[in-house]
């Protein structure tokens, strides 16, 4: 299989870690938003719809409770007072319903509140019937209304209402639920995005050390001992196909050419020892051959020193003898291409030092963008916890209005026991007071006797003559007596008569008062049994907001934990950072033609550590050159 090369190799890791956190911010910028779109529907409208919903509920039971007031209004003051009330309550009712109306969503809850409205019409209709009959004074027969088809009508009107409010906790449950599996999927594909994010600057890291930094240590400390005149070590990574193998090669021909030069200085020693016995010519000759020998070797020899010295921007332009020329051209190839290599190698370097700073700056950026999610995350938890506690004070409150209730009950039925007691006593006045004209009667006709008798004493008094003069005073006395008696029995008779129709009346007025009380304990009872559903419902809400506001806690700390992650994909952008500085510094002790490698980095990068040069040692051979450790 074909090696990459170092520079596929490290844009490919680059591009994968650019990807990878370029995947992981799009997807939590998405999923934070749907989140927070979620969070902001429930706290906002749902919230808002319930609150509606209910308004027009409890304003509606408290219009029935002002048409019960209106059935016991005794004055028209109090009737006034008490139509005014119901008409300021429907009003009230139907400014929530349309205010419910424009901001409804589904078509459900539009066909639920258009068709509470002509039940709501169907009532208010039935109670101005009830109120012109309440004006003519037939109390009864509003009673009557008000308990039959005013009940029946208020059913429906409460039954749509209640449906009205189980569709907005369905709805409000729904997009709770909803809210749950975003942050599941989003928790599932960040921590897989992160993981991946990881490995892949982890392997990119590995790559950079022992891909490229290692190996070109090694090499360079194969150069060191080339230079020192170590020929037979073999150079590391001759056969790898990337800039690494390149290199190694190029180095491996200066080597080769070392090997050849003490070559032919061994045979030139050779030559001297077995020709120094000839003639002038033969020493002039040999004397030639070794002033090319040695201008060859001395001009490699100085290649060599400035190839120690970092120097690979030269080439060799003066010729050698013909027998040495290939040796000259093989060395200046030698040189070219390893100034190609690291020409490449340079390149390389300065791609991952901008793919570092783009990562950086990057990572800073989803920090940034992290943090602000968090803080938006925690303002949503600061709003939701209000909430929280307002429905918490709401059903708190909806407990004391369903105590107060009770109360309200509990004093209704006192009442009715004390209005039945009252026309108890009403009754047995009644029937007293039928004994005492019955007395009156008697006492009526015993002084209607008591006159006749006087009557008939009167007139034997005047038969009687003088002798009956004093009894015929005395039965005169005696019937003005009697008729002083009839007359004030039939007074009393007429008092007890006018007392009789009185009390006739108290005991239909205590009637239709117990009658009226037992109708508002029968509304307190459904207002209480309203009070229980209100107070189960705000417990549900409650329960449901605790859950919300938890799964909001638990993505402000994926939040966090993505922030740790991008903090660890810096750290390691920033390890990548210096490996690619280091190779920089081991790159730039060599000059390259057209240029200076060793010229100080940016501010931010650490400057590469100077070449330390050791004193030159004169000879045929290289000299040798002390390398700075990679």
């Amino acid at each position: 299989m074909k090696r990459l090369s170092i520079r596929v190799a490290l844009t490919s890791i680059l591009g994968m870690i650019v990807a990878a956190i370029l995947a992981l911010s799009f997807t939590s910028y998405s999923s934070l938003n749907k989140l927070n779109s979620n969070t902001q529907d429930i706290g906002q409208y749902w919230m808002s719809r319930m609150v509606l919903a209910r308004e027009v509920k409890g304003n509606f039971n408290l219009m029935r409770l002002a048409y019960a007031r209106l059935l016991m209004a005794s004055t028209p003051s109090e009737l006034e007072r008490e139509l005014q009330n119901i008409a300021d309550m429907a009003e009230t009712v139907r400014k929530s319903m349309q205010e419910y109306e424009a901001g409804v969503r589904t078509e459900a809850g539009r066909q639920l509140i258009t068709a509470l409205k002509p039940e709501f019409d169907a009532y208010n209709l039935l109670g101005e019937e009830l109120a012109e009959i309440k004006k003519d004074g037939q109390t009864l027969v509003a009673t009557s209304l008000f308990k039959s088809k005013m009940n029946a009508q208020s059913d429906k009107v409460n039954e749509l209402v209640d449906e009205l409010v189980a569709k907005v906790i369905e709805n409000s449950n729904k997009a709770v639920a909803d809210s749950g599996q975003v942050y599941s999927v989003n928790l599932s594909t960040t921590l897989g995005i992160a993981m991946v994010t990881l490995l892949i600057s982890i392997a990119g890291i590995a790559y950079a050390i022992f891909g490229v930094t290692r190996p070109i240590g090694r090499i360079c400390t194969a150069m060191r001992n080339l230079a020192a005149g170590d020929l037979d070590s073999q150079i590391p990574f001759e056969g790898r196909a990337d800039e690494v193998g390149e290199m190694a090669a190029a180095v491996e021909v200066f080597r080769q050419a070392g090997i050849a030069n003490k070559e032919l200085e061994r045979q030139a020693e050779e030559a001297r020892i077995r020709e120094g016995h000839q003639d002038a010519e033969t020493r002039r000759r040999t004397a030639e051959e070794a002033e090319k020998l040695r201008f060859a070797t001395a001009t490699l020899g100085s290649g060599l020193k400035r190839l120690a010295d970092g120097d690979i921007s030269f080439q060799l332009d003066e010729p050698f003898a013909t027998e040495y020329e290939p040796l000259r051209y093989d060395f200046n190839a030698s040189l070219k291409q390893l100034g190609s290599t690291l020409s490449s190698v340079m390149q390389s370097v300065e791609n991952i030092d901008n793919g570092t700073r783009e990562i950086s700056s990057g990572a800073n950026d989803l920090s940034k963008r992290t943090e602000q999610q968090a803080a938006a995350l925690e303002e949503t938890a600061a709003a939701l916890d209000e909430i929280t506690v307002n429905v918490s004070t709401s059903s708190k409150r909806t407990e004391e209005a369903r105590t107060v209730a009770i109360l309200a009950n509990q004093n209704a039925a006192k009442s009715a026991d004390v209005v039945s007691n009252a026309e108890e006593a009403m009754r047995r006045i009644e029937e007293s007071s039928q004994q005492i004209s019955n007395i009156i009667g008697v006492i009526d006709e015993i002084a209607f006797q008591t006159n006749l008798l006087a009557l008939n004493a009167g007139v034997e008094a005047a038969r009687a003559g003088d002798a009956g003069k004093g009894f015929a005073v005395v039965a005169q006395e005696v019937r003005e007596l009697a008729q002083r008696s009839a007359s004030a029995a039939k007074e009393i008779k007429g008092l007890i008569h006018n007392s009789s129709s009185e009390v006739d009346n108290g005991v239909k007025l205590v009637r239709d008062t117990g009658m009226a009380l037992k109708a508002i304990g029968d509304y307190v009872s459904q207002i209480n049994q309203l009070m229980d559903a209100i107070a189960t419902s705000a417990r549900e809400q409650s329960t449901g907001l605790a859950e919300v506001n938890t799964a909001v806690n638990q993505m402000d700390q994926t939040t966090q934990q993505n922030a740790a992650m991008v903090e660890q994909s810096t750290a390691a952008s920033a390890a990548l950072a210096q490996e690619a500085t280091r190779l920089r510094s081991l790159v730039g002790q060599f000059t390259l033609s057209g240029r200076a490698t060793s010229a100080a980095v940016s501010d931010h990068r650490p400057a590469a550590a100077p070449v330390r040069r050791a004193p030159a040692a004169h000879g045929n051979l290289a000299v040798k050159e002390e390398w700075s450790e990679f």
